[in-house]
């Protein structure tokens, strides 16, 4: 991500497997999050004494019952993506804070985390019922001013967990919730095995295309910049 791909990594599994746990840690033991996010400003503070200039902006978003919830305004409301031509798959309306610090960048995910959507279930007191993207946008370019800018982001995604109703006890909206949970963790599933079923084909220099279907999820349409094209 730092040197201008854009990337995205994910916890993927059942519930209460400690998908949580893995991106987010605690202070003793810190998450792929926090790690991340250590490691992103130490590659600044690193790359500016090699005369490079650049600017960090985070959001952070869940996706509960297939509607973008701005997780950082102080009003929480839905958000709606947006493709153009110049700028690709947008979200507006999107809250983004520009930080200097990891501390400011825990500070955001902190407020963020207060207004996640959780509930309980027989398998899990406290179970994530929406997924959570935390993104972090990359802008660089050279002191000099020469060149182009560059553009990257890096998306820390904290899956909701595959469930099944009958394990769970869901009944209701907890029910509900959990559908759409399946039905975009399955969407996820089929575009990663199109993808390798495209790079299979290149490989083996078997020609025709493959469908891949971001627009199935919000999920997939989101990460869609970091599963394809400049990833």
């Amino acid at each position: 991500a730092m040197d201008g791909y854009h990337c995205s990594v994910f916890a993927y599994g059942q519930t209460s497997t400690g998908k949580t746990h893995t991106m987010s840690g605690s202070k003793s033991s810190p998450g792929i999050v926090p790690l991340a996010v250590q490691d992103c400003f130490n590659y600044v503070e690193q790359q500016c004494v090699d005369n490079r200039e650049y600017l960090l902006r985070v959001s952070y978003l869940e996706i509960y019952n297939e509607q973008i919830i701005d997780l950082l305004s102080d009003t929480p409301v839905a958000v709606r993506i947006f493709e153009t031509p110049k700028e690709g798959v947008i979200i507006r309306g999107l809250r983004e804070e520009v930080v200097t610090s990891p501390q400011e960048v825990y500070n955001w995910i902190q407020a963020g985390e207060t207004r996640r959507q959780v509930g309980s279930t027989n398998m899990n007191k406290h179970s994530s019922r929406s997924h959570a993207v935390f993104r972090l946008w990359i802008e660089s370019k050279a002191s000099s001013g020469r060149g182009r800018a560059r553009v990257s982001s890096l998306s820390l995604v904290d899956l909701a967990g595959s469930e099944s109703a009958r394990l769970t006890g869901s009944t209701g909206e907890r029910q509900r919730e959990g559908q759409y949970i399946n039905k975009s963790l399955m969407a996820l599933g089929q575009v990663v095995y199109k993808l390798s079923e495209l790079k299979r084909r290149h490989l083996e220099n078997n020609g025709g295309g493959v469908h891949i279907p971001y627009r199935d999820s919000k999920l997939t349409r989101l990460l869609q910049p970091s599963l394809s094209g400049n990833a």
